[in-house]
């Protein structure tokens, strides 16, 4: 099997290539530049000087006088010590005899190279010519009697070809040891980032990434819990198949278009930016998201004390919801039905005393009371209350309350023919329960006691009010109720008004209190999502 590169050996190779071949086409370009650039220096700098000499009135003023004194050959040897990338000066007259020069031998002799026939004629050039020094470039400029404008010679400044190439030959070593610096520079940096990537990824290979990478989503997209997980600003960076499926969107979005959103767009109303915000994790906490009810965990991610992200693990709650609703209208029913055993018990235990005591009429009372009653209750249950685990419950409070000698009055007036829109059968149960519930804890058991009872639903919304003669909520506690874990009551986690307000507040509903001779409670949840109150 082949042997498989490894990424940080890749990563040196790449940046040092990288390196090497922009290094490579900037030190083209430079070097072309730069002796192209010497080049021009020189020629620049002996057409200045000729220029310089050809204008110089001594030098005028000796050529005139055919020089007796040498006085040219000095001037020139002066300026040759303070002038750079010059060689040498020749001064000539108009026929050609140098008058200065390098070698003092060659004074008085032709001048020489066959390029100077064009400042003979007045011209103003630089050429490339071989004279008795080597081959140079020379700058030509004619010298003219100030007087009458005559030309009277010429001045050859010249620098020998070898001394720019070695100029030139000098610019390219600096050039190339700068480039093989930053060459060093960058296999050093290849070194220092591969490295630095290897740390970062735990000294895993590309393949060994790939393994886990498939792994952990094999792993998460079996798991049955739905899993998001976002960053640190709210973006969705991670969501499995389960939640897909949970959330009902499997087959209207894919995992591609939802990573890189913000959370509350694609789920709005979770709890994702509070944990980021706070940094505390939310457990067990009941939410309705797209109709759908789940129970969510949600936990910051937390590195070096900073939150970094989230991460929430969610189950659907529909199929545990139509369980609980089986096993609340049973557990209801088989409540009830003890219960009604209970009180059928004490009934027949009066009936058997008043016998016995010969009080027929009172018996024959006795029994029709109860009878009109309990007709009355159940002719309410069973006519106007068409959900089966309502009517158990108010059932079961309704003889939960006889026991505890309170009055429960069901409205006759009372109506539930359906639930609104996504409600189940145990949220408006919990709703009920728990109010009715707080009522029998608030009235009297000395039979004074009274809870009044109405459900009315009509198209748009759905009533209901539940109303006691206690002695109603204090002042204080009015605005902490809905509070979680906040009661009254010795030994009560305080979650039961908690749960009523949330499921109201889910389906866009209201709840109102008063207190007037004792607690009323009144709530009014819309039917569809659509509908809106006045």
């Amino acid at each position: 099997m082949k042997k498989t590169m490894k990424l940080q050996t890749k990563i040196i190779l790449l940046v040092a290539t990288v390196v090497f071949i922009s290094i490579s086409i900037i030190i083209s370009f430079v070097v072309s530049w730069a002796t192209e650039n010497i080049e021009n220096k020189v020629k620049t700098n002996i057409m200045n000087v000729a220029e310089m000499i050809a204008h110089s009135k001594e030098i005028i003023a000796e050529l005139k006088n055919k020089d007796p004194n040498r006085e040219i050959e000095l001037y020139v040897n002066m300026q040759l010590k303070y002038l750079k990338q010059v060689d040498y000066i020749i001064v000539a007259d108009s026929n050609g005899i140098r008058y200065s020069h390098p070698n003092p031998k060659m004074l008085g002799k032709k001048f020489v190279g066959g390029d100077q026939y064009g400042v003979e004629k007045g011209e103003t050039y630089i050429s490339e010519a071989t004279g008795t020094l080597g081959k140079a470039l020379r700058a030509f400029v004619p010298i003219y009697d100030d007087e009458n404008k005559k030309e009277i010679g010429f001045v050859a400044v010249g620098t020998l070809t070898r001394n720019i190439e070695k100029a030139k030959h000098t610019a390219i070593l600096y050039i190339i040891l700068i480039g093989l610096g930053g060459l060093v520079a960058g296999i050093i940096g290849a070194l220092l980032l591969a490295n630095n990537i290897k740390n970062t990824l735990m000294g895993l290979e590309p393949d060994e990434m790939t393994k886990l990478y498939n792994e952990r989503m094999i792993i998460l997209n079996t798991i049955h819990e739905g899993l998001i997980a976002v960053d640190y600003i709210g973006k969705i960076t991670l969501i499995n198949d389960s939640a897909l499926k949970i959330l009902h969107f499997e087959d209207r979005i894919n995992e591609n278009d939802i990573i890189g959103k913000n959370i509350n767009e694609f789920i709005p109303n979770t709890r994702f930016i509070n944990v980021l915000e706070t940094g505390k994790p939310v457990f067990e906490e009941e939410q309705r998201i797209n109709n759908i009810i789940i129970i969510t965990n949600i936990v910051p991610l937390v590195n070096k004390g900073k939150v970094i992200g989230a991460i929430a693990s969610f189950r659907d709650k529909t199929e545990v919801t139509k369980m609980a609703e089986e096993l609340t209208g049973a557990k209801n029913m088989a409540w009830s039905l003890r219960a009604q055993n209970h009180e059928f018990m004490n009934k027949l235990h009066t009936i058997s005393g008043l016998i016995q005591l010969g009080e027929y009429d009172k018996v024959l009372e006795f029994i029709s009371d109860i009878s009109k009653s309990r007709n009355n209750v159940s002719n309410i249950l069973t006519d106007n209350i068409k959900n089966s685990s309502v009517s158990a419950l108010l059932l079961s409070k309704y003889i939960k309350a006889e026991e505890c000698r309170v009055k429960l009055k069901i409205d006759e007036n009372s109506k539930l023919v359906k639930l609104p829109e996504y409600m189940t059968s145990e949220e408006i149960v919990s709703v009920l329960g728990n109010l009715i519930e707080n009522s029998l804890d608030e009235v009297k058991n000395d039979g004074t006691g009274l809870i009044y009872v109405k459900i009315i639903q009509n198209e748009k919304f759905l009533n209901i009010i539940v109303k006691d003669n206690g002695g109603g909520i204090p002042v204080e506690y009015r605005e902490k109720i809905y509070e979680r874990g906040f009661s009254t009551k010795d030994g009560q986690r305080g979650y039961g008004m908690y749960i009523v307000k949330k499921i109201i507040d889910d389906f866009n509903g209201k709840i109102k209190l008063d207190v007037d001779n004792g607690t009323i409670w009144n709530i009014t949840i819309p039917m569809t999502r659509s509908d809106k109150f006045d």
